[in-house]
């Protein structure tokens, strides 16, 4: 049985087998289950494919190939996140043989709910939530064991105050699969950018590509730590908005843990959408990186793994949250007037984390006035505002654009 963590928003309520079958020599075409009713409180899906091990061995060895993808639907509208896993034994350094291959998601918050306020789970925003598998034979023939589990919890609270706003995240990662995982984001709101951060652990540790509904994501880092784990970040200016899919391609195609999270942010500008990233690693607490040059409106995200179960620093509000083996992955925001200095504090332990401050798109300004006790306002130029005046030199397009600042003012 595969189990859960601990998430940040509260204890997990519970788990359930949605699907358990064995799979006896596929030798062709697809396999697609039926679609299972998901249940309204659903944070997490767990897909598990067994794998021959010394004690347990199958025939699905080394010359085959399958592909799992996980559908998960809301009301019809169909949201697809795929993994890719060789057969043969694997060794997790650290850890021994692998029993399974792992496709681990967490769907976008926005697909669960509300993402203001007070966020909520499934069930509360569409009708009928299910998850289907597709299980298609690349190579070989293959006899295993697949396991589909669910797990539950409570939503947590997300603060939307800054300029640049958190718009939603999406999460998934995979145990010995084949170094291509892919996940279905969906952002929504203006002025959008998306953030992915990676993290892996092989013995090749840089990440390839990232790519959001098709468009190559800019790499901000990519950098090695304690010789077999990578941590990368990546980001992307007016994102497609909508259910879109997002994949990430490392340059190990055996590693032994793939990770990837997804966040998308509103109100950023779209020629400048950032600032100079930042990274670090250590071995000892706190996990820390400061970002420069942030400003008050700024929102800055951070990706980091650590070999420990780290607690969130100060101002900060959790975005993602994955678990594979000892190694826990976390990425998070924090609004630019806490200054930008992202952590994470746990008991000693490997570490890397890097981070970004994404800058807020141009606001509509003012024209510039000048007020004068007992006449009224000037405009810069000195002239006096009256009714006529006002129309004359700002228009219908200035005088709205002022009046939508709540400065509107009857003039004499």
């Amino acid at each position: 049985m595969i189990g859960f963590s601990r998430s940040a928003s509260g204890r997990r309520v519970g788990r359930g087998v949605l699907y358990r079958q064995s799979v006896v020599a596929l030798t062709a075409g697809t396999l697609v289950t039926a679609a299972f009713v998901i249940p309204a409180q659903t944070d997490r899906i767990t897909l598990s494919v067994r794998r021959p091990t010394t004690a347990q061995p199958l025939d699905f060895d080394a010359t085959s190939r399958l592909g799992v993808t996980l559908v998960v639907s809301a009301d019809g509208v169909e949201h697809r996140y795929r993994g890719q896993v060789t057969g043969g034994t694997r060794v997790i350094e650290g850890e021994g043989e692998a029993p399974a291959y792992q496709l681990v998601i967490t769907p976008t918050w926005g697909f669960f709910g509300a993402t203001s306020g007070l966020p909520k789970r499934l069930g509360e925003t569409c009708t009928l939530y299910t998850a289907r598998l597709e299980l298609e034979r690349l190579a070989g023939s293959i006899t295993t064991l697949v396991e589909l589990i669910h797990g539950t919890s409570a939503a947590p609270a997300v603060p939307f105050s800054q300029t640049v706003a958190f718009d939603t995240a999406t999460d998934a990662q995979e145990t010995t699969g084949d170094g291509v995982l892919s996940l279905s984001h969906t952002a929504t709101g203006s002025d959008l950018a998306a953030f992915a951060g990676v993290e892996i652990f092989a013995g090749t540790t840089t990440s390839t590509s990232v790519t959001y509904a098709g468009t190559g994501m800019t790499e901000a880092w990519d950098f090695t730590y304690a010789t077999s784990n990578g941590n990368a970040g990546y980001r992307l200016a007016g994102p497609t908005a909508g259910a879109q899919t997002v994949t990430s391609t490392i340059g190990d195609t055996t590693p032994d843990r793939h990770f990837l999270g997804v966040i998308s942010m509103t109100g950023v500008d779209q020629t400048t959408p950032v600032g100079t990233p930042a990274t670090a690693n250590g071995t000892t607490s706190p996990a820390t990186v400061t970002v420069g040059s942030v400003g008050a409106d700024d929102l800055v995200v951070d990706n980091m793994k650590v070999f420990a179960t780290p607690t969130i620093g100060a101002d900060q509000t959790e975005s993602y949250n994955d678990i594979g083996g000892a190694q826990n992955v976390r990425g998070a925001t924090q609004p630019g007037t806490a200054g930008g200095v992202m952590s994470w504090t746990f008991t000693n332990a490997t570490w890397g984390t890097g981070a970004i401050a994404f800058k807020p798109s141009a606001a509509a300004a003012a024209p510039p006035m000048l007020p004068l006790l007992g006449v009224g306002m000037l405009l810069a130029d000195q002239t006096p505002i009256t009714r006529r005046a006002w129309g004359q030199r700002l228009g219908l397009a200035g005088v709205l654009s002022w009046l939508s600042l709540g400065r509107a003012w009857w003039g004499r």
